[in-house]
């Protein structure tokens, strides 16, 4: 394997390693969220509890996991 091969391949896997730690990431959150919800929440227990839980994240990463527990539990 060539140096120039060996750098390609170690971007390409840090750029999956980046992807997958940020999937997962999302979906522990959204566990995190869901966990503490009662059954049937609205959307906006669900902002609220997410809010709670979460008060220092980006307001863009705290809506994609608010978006993530409403599209599984079908919260209005």
């Amino acid at each position: 394997m060539s140096g120039i091969d060996f750098q390609a391949e170690m971007a390409a896997s840090l750029k999956r390693r980046s992807v997958e730690t940020a999937r997962v990431l999302r979906e522990a959150r959204a566990q995190a969220i869901r966990t503490s919800l009662r059954p049937g929440p609205t959307r906006l227990e669900v902002e609220e509890c997410a809010a709670s839980l979460y008060p220092r994240l980006a307001p863009e990463l705290l809506a994609e996991a608010v978006e993530l527990v409403c599209e599984r539990n079908g919260s209005r």
